[in-house]
């Protein structure tokens, strides 16, 4: 199951606009207030408990949460990667790290570094966006990379340009007052746009000793994530892309820095195939989704990947010999 690290969620719970105080919006997901920061660095939040407190943060009309958990976040609640972004010698070379290192914070979204011809780079994020937490999510990860960088150079930095996938939310004012440039929504990508001129800004804090210690580091604690095997990464990636359609082996293997022909040989040898794997996501989400009843039955078809209700239908009631609703029905009555 994808999860982001408690660190991340507390500063969310620090700028929530809710009547809810920060314990109260805490102790909704499981959380208790006021633990050592070594602890809340290593407790994690399933990802749908963190676009949970998302939504409950945010009153209907409050638009600027993300930006609000960006100001009040500091590059040391990153952890080692914090540091490691401070410490780079360029933004450039903050950004690689970020790219490399993200999962250390959350493997909910994956980021990629592409060179533009003039010397610039976009900085693109892959999340699903199927509901109100998923795309506040996604503006607080953006939200969250420009305080890093601008933590990494000393002074505010400025991207060209922003773009999100989502909809365009009622207010963007704050959104165009953080970033300090266009932002556009409705865009084909999740993108930051920089200039050549900024990516080469030196970091402030860059120490050459102190950052091959660092990358030594994190390269360990990124080993250590890695110890989740090949099915358990399969069935998680699978189920964060659910939202956009059931993947194809291609698009998984590349998100797991495979090719198609490694994933399918190593799955094999342990007696599995991509599409179990895909038919158990689809199944053990949609159960879960159906136990929650403030999804429509339409929307936990959306959620695992189905165009209609009732190819989801057929699905369901192939594999539990039940259909939704009827299967609901057990799950509230307790049967």
């Amino acid at each position: 199951m994808s999860s982001v690290r408690s660190s991340v969620v507390r500063v969310i719970a620090t700028v929530a606009s809710a009547p809810a105080t920060p314990a109260e919006l805490l102790g909704s997901i499981g959380l208790k207030a006021g633990v050592d920061p070594a602890r809340a660095a290593q407790e994690r939040v399933p990802a749908d408990q963190y676009y949970d407190l998302l939504e409950r943060a945010t009153l209907p009309d409050d638009h600027g949460l993300p930006y609000r958990y960006g100001e009040r976040l500091h590059a040391d609640d990153l952890s080692a990667l914090g540091l490691g972004l401070k410490t780079a010698e360029t933004l450039r070379d903050s950004l690689r790290r970020l790219v490399r290192y993200i999962v250390l914070l959350s493997d909910t979204l994956e980021y990629a570094l592409l060179d533009l011809p003039d010397g610039g780079a976009t900085l693109t994020l892959s999340r699903p966006a199927h509901r109100r937490g998923a795309r506040l999510a996604n503006e607080c990860a953006f939200a969250a990379v420009m305080k890093a960088l601008s933590e990494a150079a000393g002074s505010r930095v400025v991207p060209r340009e922003v773009a999100f996938r989502h909809p365009r939310p009622a207010s963007i004012t704050e959104a165009h007052s953080y970033f300090g440039c266009p932002v556009a929504f409705g865009a084909e990508r999740n993108a930051l746009v920089f200039g050549a001129s900024t990516l080469a800004t030196r970091g402030r804090l860059a120490d050459q000793g102190l950052s091959s210690f660092l990358l030594a580091h994190l390269e360990e604690l990124r080993a250590g994530e890695g110890e989740r095997s090949l099915v358990e990464s399969v069935h998680a990636t699978v189920t964060d892309l659910l939202p956009d359609g059931p993947p194809s082996k291609a698009v998984i293997a590349r998100r797991l820095g495979l090719s198609e022909r490694t994933l399918h040989r190593r799955l094999a040898e342990e007696g599995e195939t991509y599409q179990a794997i895909t038919a158990r996501a689809r199944r053990e989400g949609a159960e879960a989704l159906l136990a929650d009843a403030r999804h429509s039955l339409a929307e936990v078809a959306f959620l695992t990947g189905f165009s209609d209700q009732s190819a989801f239908h057929r699905a369901f009631k192939g594999w539990t010999g039940r259909t939704p609703a009827e299967f609901r029905g057990s799950v509230v009555e307790g049967v």
